[in-house]
């Protein structure tokens, strides 16, 4: 006769309900497997280790459907049973790292390592050495790929924390809101490390089919409304952002504690009642954030982000990260983003001064002024930066820039085209920015220029190396892989710029203002190879 527990759940139900657990395990059916863990919770409250591990085994389900507080909950329940729980001291760790509190993670990791033994013990300290890493992840900022990168990307990414350095969104000059340094930055280190609200990826077979884009458009965006369903702070999040229909004086000026997960706290405390108001109602607003998805999407193929470690596999990408959508455009830009799996990463690609804005490019800013405003207007707005109003307003450029665009479009000697727009910069005494705009404009016709050995030898003479020329575009546009390429290329012979280590050290620069301080200097080469060709390599 099977055996009666004291909650009335006898030995023969429970092996039944088990055997049930652990097919819905299998389908992943978490719903259910919640509704069965709980029949073996109301009925095992007398056996302490039956409750406790159907308690840690619901908190794992809640987790995977979002959950949390209900998981945490699940998990202090199991814990004040038996306070030296392996599973549930697991499971508590791994829900606290999902949130981003790494330092209660690993004090649950770390006690886990103690109360478990052989190789469960091992795996808990190697959660806990994790935790502690991205800890000072959340703290500084720092991240180091170089063994990734050297690696050829093989294997598992690096684990990535979410990261807020010194910025605070504020009203912009430009209208609207905009991100600012709160304290001098230097050139290549990391503003913010952002993981993706949901990340829409596909290889399309042909990307001139609208359909299959639609298809990525349309799965992406059914995993932001999953997320914002589950997570009422990724909902106040979201309600923070523009549909575009707002007037930009009305738009919220939201407190940095939404961005900032601090320690202890599982809901809103950001004091934003109009916010976390908007983002904790019951049923989601799904017209309002399919247009914040249509304003505020970044797109993977971007000039200004490329997806470290895809090796050529993805070739469509959008994703939604929060913090970096309130970055404003400028073709003058002082940060760049890079995106390493799941998580944008955005640095300065210059040196930003406290209280500067921080801006990036939305497109590709190495085109002439009447490209960008195309681009711009395709965004929805106009870009009034420092770069475009000079190019638009000087009167004595004004018509040399509007020929040697036409020359562009026509496909005039490229040659030629450069060199008339050197002459014609010397001789109106253009400052060194202004020139660094031009040719960061005009950058399709030096490059070709510099790519030919025939225009080399015609043209040569009459213009700057291509190492000078880089290093110039480089201080005004930020880092880009095609400036880059030039800059290591034309830099093979010191070519004009300096001694060996003069060089060598422009070249890092460069390459920090690309990529930022994602790698340490003996792995640059490694990342120097997404823009180099094997001739081309340096030593470093």
């Amino acid at each position: 006769m099977a055996g009666v527990r004291d909650g009335g759940i006898d030995d023969e139900t429970l092996q039944e309900l088990r055997s049930r657990a652990t097919q819905l395990l299998l389908k992943e059916d978490w719903r259910e497997y919640i509704a069965v863990c709980t029949r073996i919770v109301d009925g095992a409250s007398g056996d302490c280790r039956v409750l406790c591990s159907a308690l840690a085994h619901r908190a794992d389900a809640r987790a995977r459907l979002g959950d949390a507080a209900g998981a945490l909950a699940d998990c202090d329940a199991a814990l004040a049973a038996d306070p030296a729980h392996p599973a549930a001291l697991l499971s508590k760790g791994a829900i606290l790292r999902g949130l981003g509190r790494y330092a209660p993670a690993a004090d649950c990791f770390r006690a886990a390592a103690l109360a478990a033994g052989g190789g469960g013990a091992d795996e808990a300290r190697e959660l806990v050495e994790q935790c502690r890493r991205l800890e000072a992840q959340v703290r500084s900022g720092a991240v180091d790929l170089s063994e990734w990168v050297l690696a050829g990307f093989a294997g598992k990414c690096p684990d990535l924390a979410e990261y807020v350095g010194p910025v605070e969104v504020r009203r912009s000059a430009r209208g609207g809101r905009g991100v600012f340094a709160v304290k001098n930055v230097e050139a290549g280190a990391t503003l913010m490390m952002a993981k993706a609200v949901a990340i829409g990826r596909g290889v399309l077979q042909d990307t001139a089919d609208g359909g299959e884009k639609m298809v990525v458009w349309k799965d992406f965006v059914d995993k932001v409304l999953d997320a914002a369903e589950k997570c009422p702070r990724t909902a106040a999040l979201l309600h923070t952002l523009s549909t575009g229909e707002e007037q930009q004086d009305d738009l919220v000026i939201p407190e940095m504690a939404l961005f900032r997960q601090e320690a202890g706290d599982l809901n809103l405390s950001d004091g934003n009642s109009e916010v976390r108001e908007k983002g904790t109602q019951e049923v989601l607003d799904v017209d309002r954030i399919l247009k914040v998805l249509d304003v505020n999407c970044l797109t993977e193929d971007a000039p200004a982000a490329d997806v470290l470690g895809n090796n050529g596999v993805i070739n469509c990408g959008v994703g939604l990260w929060i913090l970096p959508s309130l970055i404003n455009h400028s073709c003058h830009p002082n940060a760049r983003r890079t995106h390493v799996r799941d998580h944008a990463i955005v640095h300065a690609s210059r040196d930003i001064k406290a209280g500067e804005e921080i801006t990036f490019p939305y497109f590709d800013v190495l085109v002439p002024l009447s490209k960008r405003r195309e681009a711009s207007s395709a965004w929805g707005f106009e870009c009034k930066c420092d770069r475009c109003r000079f190019e638009s307003e000087d009167f004595i450029l004004k018509q040399e820039i509007l020929k040697s665009e036409n020359d562009l479009v026509n496909g005039a000697d490229m040659g030629a085209l450069v060199v008339r727009l050197e002459e014609k910069m010397r001789k109106s005494m253009v400052k060194e920015k202004c020139k660094a705009f031009l040719r960061a404009s005009f950058w399709s016709a030096y490059s070709t220029l510099y790519d030919s050995d025939k225009l080399v030898r015609k043209w040569g003479r009459r213009v700057p190396g291509e190492a000078l020329v880089a290093e110039s575009i480089a201080d005004v546009v930020g880092g880009s892989e095609s400036v880059l390429r030039a800059m290591l290329r034309g830099s093979r012979d010191a070519n004009g710029c300096g001694n060996r280590l003069e060089v060598e050290d422009k070249v890092v620069r460069i390459g920090r203002a690309t990529y930022g301080k994602v790698v340490k200097r003996h792995a640059m080469r490694a990342l120097f190879r997404f823009a180099l060709d094997d001739n081309n390599n340096i030593n470093l």
